[in-house]
């Protein structure tokens, strides 16, 4: 399928007939499938993926629940406002015209969705033509079906997207839903479902006088199968309304939360205990700064002078051991004259054996006094610090602190000080940035509105999850009781030959169609692996992808098969396994679908946009139109995927006039010069 051009008239932001060439060119051989739409946000970019979705899906294309009167609120909402020159339109159209291969033949259609207010009535009407005359194959009541199954809804979700929220995919809570639809649409297995349909209807009908017991039970259990599936689908799309009213609610709660970053209101709740710190802070500061007044009016002044701490040290040494020198002349002075006066007594002299003469004992004593005599002090040595040796201890002690512990001491004290007075700053500041009650208190009310009704809608969600577990263990078992019934019903001899073969049908199909779904998966799992590992920078990030073929889940698997958990990813290479997932789909599919991406690039690095650049912008598809911002495709970008482009086209909006010019070309670069 391929779209050769889209009519835009009186739609959002294009006022008037606003005509599209979407055709791929060809040159020298070679298809350039790339379509570019560039400009700014407002210019008109996501519009075109809109009506695109509008013209083939109509009203399913805001969702498969949407309300009538809901639907035509939008329609009218859409329709072309005017501005200072011209009325608002009162009536808007969109035409698609592409070629469609049917049963091997390529054929030409334009189909046109046109709605019209006929006083208070929106009036819609579809009209299709094939290779330029009206479409007769298909009754007009149906036309809308038959554009509908051209590319399903559930496939369409995977290839006309927002480059931001197809990163949904790498979601578990989202991801297994679309790509069931995805896989049964794309691989054509709803086909087969909706064939066991037929033979199981068709059974119902025969209304055979010798109908069997057998082939009630298999009525009876393929109805219950069926009535129990279309409840299961009820419950699943009642799960996906919870999932997209939890995004919504997340998105609220972003914008709420940036309401209160903005009013400072987020603060409120924090007043008390940010005052109650502030208190404790401003305690903090005092205590310290007393320690450090102590520390001014004691030893600190000399720890800012180490040089004359040191000198001080070194004279008290000296003052000390001038003072043991002299306390030791002292005592062997007096012991020299105590030995001199025992010497010069009447007694010893007495006790002596031999006596000597008065002369001979005076020279001994002289020469034993001479012998005995202490050295001098140093005389040169003043005390300049006249202190006891307690006292000189104390000072020693003294000195080492202002050397050692004092320093280190007080820059740690600094340091906190320094800390606790920036803090005290912040906290002053804060207390300043809340703003009055009347004007906090409605936002942050709303904000914890907005925060209960997520956490219900997560409850909801829990609760609907065991809900699903306990319908998919019934259908399992229904399945069985189903598949054993038309087996008996195939073997049985004794019926309806009609009905017999009916029946082997059923069971054929039941086996091909697990058959065909393991293999299909098997291949997908390949070709995910090699794209997410083609696109990101961290080649062979992913060793091994399974696809659980009852549940879709994707699981991914790196080095030595540890589980890679999505939730570990970036979100550029969420996005990128998003993308990886749609080209792998397309891939096994075999259907040349084309793709519309809508802002691709919003969150990815240099790296990852070089990867869709080169890789996947050129390789994924026949036909890529592509919706960008000039930010996200710069100049460089474009003369990267200038060989691929066929058509480029640039939004220009008009606020004067309220509505948005087109000008051929991306850019400087005009059309002239892509096929070149």
């Amino acid at each position: 399928m391929i779209f050769t051009r889209l009519t835009i008239t009186d739609f959002g932001v294009y006022q008037g007939v606003n005509e599209f060439d979407l055709r791929p060119r060809v040159v020298n051989g070679q298809m350039l499938p790339l379509v570019i739409f560039g400009g700014k946000n407002g210019a008109g970019k996501t519009t075109i993926l809109e009506a695109i979705r509008l013209c083939l899906y109509g009203r399913s294309a805001l969702g498969p629940r949407i309300r009538r009167v809901d639907y035509e609120t939008y329609i009218e909402q859409r329709m072309h406002k005017g501005s200072k020159e011209t009325l608002p339109a009162r009536s808007t159209r969109i035409g698609l015209m592409f070629e469609h291969v049917h049963a091997g033949v390529r054929s030409h259609y334009d189909a046109v969705r046109a709605w019209n207010f006929d006083g208070s009535l929106l009036r819609e009407d579809v009209s299709i033509y094939k290779d330029g005359s009206i479409l007769t194959d298909i009754l007009p009541e149906h036309w809308s079906d038959f554009l509908r199954d051209l590319i399903p809804p559930g496939v369409a979700d995977l290839f006309f997207f927002d480059g931001e929220q197809i990163q949904s995919l790498a979601d578990d809570d989202t991801e297994s839903s679309s790509l069931a639809s995805a896989i049964n649409g794309l691989l054509n297995l709803d086909l087969i479902n909706r064939l066991k349909a037929d033979l199981a209807l068709y059974l119902k009908q025969e209304e055979l006088p010798e109908r069997s017991e057998l082939q009630r039970e298999a009525d009876e259990t393929d109805s219950a199968y069926r009535t129990l599936q279309e409840v299961y689908g009820e419950k699943k799309q009642d799960r996906a309304g919870f999932i997209s009213q939890l995004d919504m609610t997340k998105s609220q709660i972003e914008r709420a939360r940036q309401d209160l970053l903005r009013e400072g209101a987020i603060f409120v709740e924090n007043r008390t205990r940010t005052e109650e710190r502030l208190r404790d802070v401003n305690q903090d500061i005092e205590q310290i700064s007393a320690t450090l007044r102590e520390l001014v009016g004691e030893l600190l002044p000399f720890a800012l002078s180490p040089q004359w701490s040191m000198r001080l040290k070194k004279r008290l040494e000296t003052e000390a051991r001038f003072d043991e020198e002299r306390i030791s002349y002292d005592i062997q002075r007096q012991k020299a004259e105590e030995i001199e006066q025992s010497l010069g007594s009447v007694e010893f002299r007495q006790s002596l054996d031999e006596p000597l003469s008065p002369t001979t004992w005076l020279a001994i004593i002289k020469q034993v006094g001479h012998i005995l005599e202490p050295q001098q002090p140093n005389s040169n040595i003043a005390t300049i610090h006249p202190v006891s040796a307690q006292q000189r201890e104390t000072l020693f002690r003294w000195i080492q602190r202002v050397l050692r512990e004092v320093p280190k001491q007080t820059e740690f004290l600094n340091t906190r000080l320094e800390q606790l007075e920036a803090e005290r700053s912040q906290l002053q500041q804060s207390l300043k940035q809340i703003p009055e009650d009347e004007i906090a208190n409605p936002l942050i009310e709303q904000f914890h509105r907005l925060s209960e009704k997520k956490g219900k809608l997560q409850e909801q969600i829990r609760q609907k999850d065991e809900e699903l577990a306990r319908f998919e263990y019934q259908l399992a078992d229904l399945d069985r009781k189903r598949k054993r019934a038309w087996q008996r019903l195939a073997d049985a001899g004794d019926v309806d030959l009609r009905v017999q073969r009916a029946a082997k049908v059923q069971v054929i199909l039941d086996e091909y169609l697990a058959q065909i779904t393991v293999t299909k998966l098997k291949e997908l799992e390949e070709r995910v692996a090699h794209y997410f590992n083609l696109l990101s920078r961290k080649q062979m990030l992913v060793q091994e992808v399974q696809v659980d073929p009852k549940r879709f889940i994707v699981r991914l698997y790196g080095q030595n098969r540890r589980e890679l958990p999505k939730s570990s990813l970036s979100a550029g290479e969420k996005q990128l396994y998003a993308m990886a997932l749609l080209w792998a789909l397309r891939s096994v599919s075999g259907r040349n679908l084309p793709i519309i991406v809508d802002t691709p690039m919003g969150r990815l690095d240099s790296d990852h946009r070089r990867s869709l650049l080169m890789q996947f912008f050129p390789q994924a598809a026949n036909q890529l139109v592509l919706l960008s911002t000039d930010t996200e495709l710069d100049e460089e970008a474009y003369e990267y995927l200038s060989p691929y482009v066929s058509h480029a086209y640039t939004l220009n909006f008009e606020s004067e006039h309220s509505r948005t010019r087109v000008d051929d070309g991306y850019l400087k670069a005009k059309i002239s010069e892509i096929a070149v």
